[in-house]
């Protein structure tokens, strides 16, 4: 049963202009088109459009002045009281979604906090865009921050595969510059050396392993986990999750089983590559009862791959993904997954950076927000009910 999308409308239009504010194609103080325009424009109705406005307006990126029109809202002036972003925020270029990721969600919602807390946020992101040279980039932003002598600096190591010691500089940059640095999501090394910078995040390694058991509640055994082509300290702690829930089961988790590159090769046009040949070989000859996905991006990946190949999601095989963030609306199954709370995560990132700012001696924290478990009809659960039922 394909999940209901009357209320995707809405957010659509709401995560199209928020990404336009963000990225600069609206700017500060500029006045955005009027709502029939905007209805105009998205094909959508008055009150379609001026919900989307209203979610704007609370997130705090927007405000609306009477007989003049609607604003993008102002930043208060640069300086102690001004907090910096450098984070992948924005989604790969190929992505169905503006707000795919879980910072293409929590950066909104930082944003209007930080407003909330007395503090403007300068928001910088460091795209996906493979034409961009990452290093560079996020050195200028660092400098950039530096130079504003922000009070303190939201910081998501990059993945970079061939330059991870980027990271390290950027950090390391900012705290001799005297500037609070809060790491969102990730560590700056490996999940066996701790960095001394506060962390705000998920346990990735216990919210795996849940995910994991539920597939093999569901009597699956033949397991494989794919993630992307860097690793990052939460992808190795989601993999190390995975790999104890097997081995809690008795199965050992072999290297064949893991699977890294980025899904979305999964849909280019043309002769198959060899990472679609690989699944295919692998599921036809039953070797893969389920797939566990680094995200919920690579979780569609991968269902619309499998589709478009014959193999039914789930009767052939179960696919979960992690996050719980807004998806492809034409995915034809529900997706199980674990729900990351973003609001929770975003609240948790401004007190704690606002705690360092003001206790800078402070220990190193590592600041853990609960997951949720959210089960749908792409791992297979009510696949079993219906059987049961038509028996």
């Amino acid at each position: 049963m394909k999940r209901p999308a009357k209320h995707i409308k809405h957010q659509i239009i709401y995560e199209s202009i928020c990404s336009d504010i963000l990225k600069g194609l609206y700017k500060p103080g500029q006045k955005l088109p009027t709502e029939n325009e905007l209805a105009e424009h998205f094909h959508a109705s008055r009150p379609t459009v001026g919900r989307a406005m209203r979610d704007l307006q609370q997130k705090g990126l927007i405000t609306r002045r009477q007989g003049q029109g609607t604003f993008v809202r102002q930043a208060a002036n640069v300086g102690k009281r001004t907090l910096g972003l450098l984070v992948h925020w924005q989604n790969h270029p190929c992505a169905v979604s503006t707000m795919t990721t879980i910072f293409g969600i929590m950066v909104p919602e930082i944003l209007k906090l930080a407003s909330d807390f007395g503090y403007s946020l300068l928001l910088n992101n460091i795209p996906h865009d493979t034409h961009v040279d990452h290093v560079k980039r996020a050195k200028t932003v660092c400098q950039r921050l530096i130079d504003a002598q922000v009070s303190g600096v939201f910081f998501t190591p990059l993945e970079l595969a061939d330059h991870a010691s980027i990271n390290i500089e950027i950090a390391e940059a900012l705290d001799q510059a005297g500037i609070a640095v809060v790491l969102l999501d990730r560590d700056l090394t490996d999940s066996y050396h701790r960095s001394n910078f506060d962390i705000v995040g998920i346990n990735n390694e216990q919210s795996a392993l849940v995910l994991t058991n539920h597939l093999l509640e569901q009597g699956c055994r033949k397991i494989d986990f794919i993630a992307g082509p860097v690793e990052t300290t939460s992808i190795n702690d989601r993999i190390r999750g995975y790999r104890a829930a097997l081995a809690e089961h008795g199965i050992r988790a072999t290297s064949k089983r893991l699977h890294a590159f980025d899904s979305k090769t999964l849909a280019q046009s043309g002769p198959p590559n060899q990472h679609m040949q690989n699944l295919l070989a692998l599921i036809k000859q039953g070797h893969v009862e389920a797939f566990v996905c680094v995200n919920d991006s690579t979780a569609v990946d991968v269902i619309h791959f499998l589709l478009r190949n014959g193999v039914r999601v789930p009767e052939d095989l179960r696919v979960a993904g992690f996050d719980d963030l807004p998806i492809d609306s034409s995915l034809p199954v529900s997706l199980t997954t674990v729900r990351q709370p973003a609001s929770t995560l975003a609240y948790e990132s401004i007190r704690t950076i606002i705690d360092r700012i003001n206790n800078p001696t402070l220990p190193a924290r590592d600041i853990m927000v609960k997951t949720e478990l959210v089960i749908r009809e792409s791992s297979g659960s009510q696949l079993g009910k219906k059987l049961a039922s038509s028996g």
